[in-house]
């Protein structure tokens, strides 16, 4: 009788996902790193096109770069299911060579006119942005899915990955918000051509180091449409979403091409110091951007020690609370206190809120505990958070940058951290109800 391999009807946990693991997080390191660098490149692009005439904006840039945030919240749940049933290591391939072709678009519009209309801008960007959603959309399950694999039983070495992964998120940004700003002031839209080539790079990582894992075979149970429709929809998931979504909308409102619109842009206004403040200096723009990143990125190094010890939800209220403090020691400096007295409290916001993505992610992978053959759909929930998150932090951080400029950037992050603290206080309620031992008792 032929003898089958375990391995194509069970997910490939084990060795084969535990050698991947570290593979895949520095191919998230590159992947966040083009990432940011091409909003901030974007950004730049379009402080260029707005002084040769062409009538650019802030919520223009909003909406265009939400359009990868929208392609990524539909693309990820099919392309989580997709890894559950075909394995991971395919998509994690796939999806940076979209990304790399999406980037390389985006100049387009320059490239057919010195001074294009807005219409050819819009047009070509946001084909641009929907093809690197669709990239960023098809790799987040897939990373997730395999970190999940990995610590399956080991919730301590769990909070310590996620952790990690987060770390290279945060990392990349903060390279990505580096080499931004100076690569579009030294190579101009050939910084598009390098962006595309890094993205690669983290496709071949991928392609060379993780182990090839089996294709699933999926069962009748698994294929039916109605029992990954029950998976998506439990109480504890869809209760713990919104905080997650509002979180995320707070990074979509900072860590996006709109801050460097108002930092770099020619627009002033009166009583406000940051605005325009650092119009022709990228440099000191880079600086700035790199040092606030890598501050958050120290942080959860921190928070790697000990996240996967806490109970996720408290943990998030707590951590949600920081970006207030950050907002509010930001908008303090901006309207006049001294960097130095302003930074205590600034940076004791960042290390707050920096532990809410790890806790979430530690939440999110135990609660795919429960639905193992759905694990990549179940983790595709990070991405459908991060895209609704960060498009509607897009949209609403180019009207509010449009009312107020900077203070406008931090009221909206204000009212979005009060969102997540009450989302999460009612997620609370329902883990209390559905699983009381989860919320009552500490992990060991």
């Amino acid at each position: 009788m032929m003898r089958v391999e375990d391995d194509t009807d069970t997910p490939p946990t084990g060795q084969i996902m535990t050698r991947g693991a570290g593979a895949v997080v520095f191919s998230q390191l590159l992947l966040r790193t083009a990432s940011a660098a091409g909003a901030l490149v974007v950004g730049s692009y379009f402080v260029e096109l707005a002084r040769q005439g062409v009538p650019v904006g802030s919520l223009l840039l909003g909406v265009l770069a939400g359009l990868g945030f929208l392609a990524e919240l539909v693309i990820a749940p099919l392309a989580g299911a997709a890894s559950d049933r075909r394995g991971r290591r395919a998509l994690l391939v796939l999806a940076p060579v979209l990304a790399a072709a999406g980037v390389l678009l985006t100049p387009g519009a320059s490239l057919a006119s010195a001074t294009p209309p807005l219409l050819l801008v819009g047009a070509v960007i946001g084909v641009a942005r929907l093809i690197d959603g669709a990239g960023a959309g098809i790799a987040a399950p897939a990373t997730l899915g395999l970190l999940a694999d990995a610590t399956d039983g080991d919730r301590v070495r769990r909070g310590r990955l996620t952790s990690m992964y987060e770390l290279a998120s945060s990392g990349g940004i903060a390279l990505g918000a580096v080499i931004g700003p100076l690569l579009y002031a030294a190579a101009g839209l050939w910084a598009f051509a390098l962006l595309a080539v890094l993205y690669l790079l983290a496709g071949l990582v991928v392609l060379v180091v993780v182990p090839k894992d089996a294709a699933r075979i999926p069962s009748p149970r698994r294929n039916s449409h109605r029992f990954r429709l029950r998976a998506l929809a439990g109480p504890r998931l869809l209760s713990f979403l919104p905080a997650w979504i509002a979180v995320n909308a707070i990074l979509g409102t900072w860590v996006t091409s709109q801050i460097t619109f108002v930092l770099a842009g020619d627009r002033t206004l009166p009583g406000q110091r940051f605005p325009g403040s650092f119009a022709d200096n990228p440099a000191a723009l880079s600086a700035v951007l790199g040092i606030y990143v890598l501050v958050f990125s120290l942080c959860i190094v921190v928070w790697s020690f000990f996240i996967g010890r806490l109970r996720p939800l408290p943990t998030m209220i707590a951590t949600v609370s920081g970006a207030v403090i950050a907002s509010a020691g930001l908008l303090l400096a901006n309207h006049g206190m001294s960097p130095a007295a302003a930074a205590p409290i600034i940076i004791a916001g960042i290390f707050l809120e920096s532990g809410f993505t790890p806790a979430a992610l530690t939440h999110l992978a135990d609660i795919s505990t429960e639905h193992a053959e759905e694990r990549g759909l179940i983790m595709g929930a990070y991405s459908v958070a991060l895209g609704i998150g960060y498009l509607a932090g897009n949209v609403l951080g180019g009207v509010f940058a449009t009312w107020l400029a900077f203070d406008g950037l931090a009221l909206l992050t204000i009212l979005f951290a009060v969102f997540a603290i009450g989302s999460v206080l009612v997620a609370m309620r329902v883990e209390k109800r559905v699983s009381p031992g989860r919320l009552s008792t500490a992990t060991e």
